[in-house]
């Protein structure tokens, strides 16, 4: 049978200039893969499962599903997660008056894609019921630390760092500073903790910056400053004479997480050579901690022990011991002379005789 023809078209079309061989051959190209871009799946799926219509359960198919091993699981799991949230706005509205939970909260728009595997609690260190108020003042405090704008001296790769942290906290902030949005995450993080324990399927947990670190330090630093306490040592002569270091251990009270204890602390002084009397050396918040105020600073006082043969006096040695000459002092032009000194050795003098006189 011969084709019919085609009717005319309804609207003028543009004339397009006359395609090369290689332009017809990219055309065409083209053509044949985005036509298996597009249908290739579905030809695949038709081929192999041939047209399927979709039935509806029948009413003992529907009764048997629901009594199966799943949807009883899937009810547990969704009857736990109504806990867990109940328990949690509980808690929440003790800490925070202003707290109102609705259950349009669930429906909302999220202010973020937040990702459940996140502890964005931890990110901004604070507890799971913090109020919204105590939300804002960490994602403040911690910006002042890792905004851009605060990293002008550091060096590139600190700078790259620290912008991954501020994202991090960013999205924190935007998750937990929303109502609506902070009641959804914490739901979802509650349903996988209703479905371990039912089913055993373990969350899954992303790697995260952790401020509570960071906020131990901030706070610590508001505190008063501690004392200067000053600690009186010695060393060697030889160690301002040539330059050394002293090693010095010393008790002091420190705080972890179980209170207060008592621990020795090696303090490294490097005195330097030629070094004045007596040499201070500070170790700023070293010493003792204290509950109310930063910890101690410890100053070491060091001062040049007692030497054998030599004696200090501001930047010159004077020799302890007496010199002899010998017989021939008087009459000999020049004279010569051994004198002790620091580490076993002898100065050797050489010079023109004060003492004599031409006869």
């Amino acid at each position: 049978r011969e084709p019919k023809p085609l009717p005319p078209p309804t609207r003028s079309l543009p004339i397009l200039p006359p395609l090369s061989a290689g332009r017809w051959q990219q055309a065409a190209a083209m053509a044949v893969t985005s036509f298996d871009g597009q249908f290739s799946f579905k030809q695949d799926s038709l081929a192999r499962l041939g047209q399927r219509e979709n039935k509806k359960m029948s009413g003992a198919q529907y009764e048997a599903f629901q009594n199966s091993p799943f949807m009883q699981s899937v009810r547990k799991c969704d009857d736990l997660t109504w806990t867990f949230t109940c328990s949690r706005d509980q808690k929440r509205a003790e800490t925070d008056p202003s707290f109102q939970p609705k259950d349009e909260d669930f429906q909302a728009p999220k202010a973020h894609a937040y990702e459940k595997g996140i502890n964005y609690y931890k990110v901004l260190g604070i507890d799971e019921y913090a109020p919204l108020e105590e939300v804002k003042k960490a994602y403040k405090k911690l910006s002042l630390v890792y905004h851009p704008d605060k990293t002008a001296g550091l060096s590139q790769e600190q700078k790259e760092e620290y912008a991954g942290i501020f994202i991090e906290l960013k999205n924190a902030y935007l998750t937990l500073g929303d109502q609506p949005t902070r009641r959804q995450y914490d739901r979802d993080r509650d349903r996988d903790q209703a479905s371990f324990q039912i089913n055993g399927w373990k969350p899954k947990v992303r790697a995260h910056f952790d401020a509570s670190e960071m906020l131990k330090k901030l706070q610590e630093m508001k505190k008063p400053p501690g004392k200067v306490v000053d600690v009186h040592v010695t060393a060697k002569l030889e160690k301002f004479f040539y330059g050394a270091h002293k090693k010095i251990t010393r008790m002091r009270r420190v705080k972890d997480f179980m209170g207060f204890t008592t621990q020795n602390r090696t303090y490294r002084v490097d005195i330097p050579r030629g070094a004045r009397e007596p040499f201070e050396c500070a170790f700023r918040q070293q010493g003792d901690h204290h509950e109310e105020t930063s910890p101690d600073t410890v100053n070491f006082v060091i001062a040049c022990k007692p030497h054998d043969v030599v004696e200090r006096r501001a930047d010159d040695l004077l020799c302890k011991s007496v010199i002899y000459l010998g017989a021939q002092s008087l009459s000999e032009s020049y004279v010569t002379a051994q004198v002790p000194s620091v580490r076993g050795r002898h100065l050797l003098l050489w010079g023109r005789n004060p003492l004599y006189s031409v006869p």
